[in-house]
């Protein structure tokens, strides 16, 4: 009797001490995987927000870096938010640069804490960035019933298509002996480029259907876009393009 009873209090023992190790330990790697997710949802918040901004910074405006934190904040959700130390605030966008004219950098720093409390020491350090391109290509742009348009500098006209013949040049190889004879879409002759100033005496030229110039340098700036979105509410008195715009 006084074994069975040995027995039983050995067992309860081992089931008192086991079962809050099992517990923990499943709980910590529930804590991983929700942080594993929470660090790649801030990830995916981070390009959706430079994919916006891209667009928008593109038109010229300023945006400030407390509206780009409510804004990841709204993609994150509450659960993400219960995995960051001090919830939104421990939210650090200190190293981002959003007024550059060509790219937009995100950088997000937070510490993640598990689902318990008392795991302080294990805070996960959490450093992401992101980088893109000002007007990153996107033919609608981002706001609910506005539509896009597409300009170059200096010119007086907008286009509709970014794949507009005007404005993405297709460059040709010819050579000083033939580029006499050639014409382009229009039916006139090239003559040459005012920046580049080609001579005849260069092995290999370079004209465009749509130009009206030789180059003896394809990467001349006579033969280079600067494309911009705008709104096309924002076009002023540019007019349609003739080729996409009808």
């Amino acid at each position: 009797m006084t074994m069975q009873k040995c027995k039983k209090g050995s067992l309860s023992i081992e089931a008192a001490v086991a079962l809050p190790i099992f517990a923990l330990g499943l709980l910590t790697l529930v804590s991983v995987l929700l942080m594993q997710l929470a660090i790649m949802r801030i990830q995916a918040s981070l390009l959706h927000t430079a994919k916006e901004l891209s667009v928008e910074c593109a038109d010229g405006h300023s945006v400030a870096i407390s509206s780009v934190k409510d804004s990841i904040i709204d993609d994150l959700g509450g659960e993400d938010l219960r995995l960051i130390q001090n919830g939104k605030d421990g939210i650090d966008l200190d190293g981002s640069h959003i007024d550059d004219p060509e790219y937009i950098e995100l950088d997000v720093k937070c510490d993640l804490i598990p689902l318990t409390g008392f795991f302080g020491m294990l805070n996960v350090p959490v450093e992401r960035r992101c980088l893109a391109h000002v007007w990153c290509g996107y033919d609608k742009g981002f706001i609910p019933d506005e539509e896009y348009v597409y300009i170059t500098d200096d010119s007086d006209v907008y286009h509709c298509d970014r794949e507009c013949s005007h404005i993405r040049l297709t460059v040709v190889k010819t050579s000083p002996v033939h580029v006499g004879s050639q014409r382009n879409n229009g039916g006139g002759r090239y003559k040459p480029c005012e920046y580049c100033h080609p001579k005849l005496s260069d092995d290999v030229l370079y004209i465009t259907p749509e130009g009206d110039r030789y180059h003896n340098t394809v990467t001349c700036s006579g033969l280079k876009r600067t494309v911009r979105a705008i709104r096309k509410s924002e076009a002023g008195d540019r007019r349609p393009c003739s080729r996409c715009g009808r």
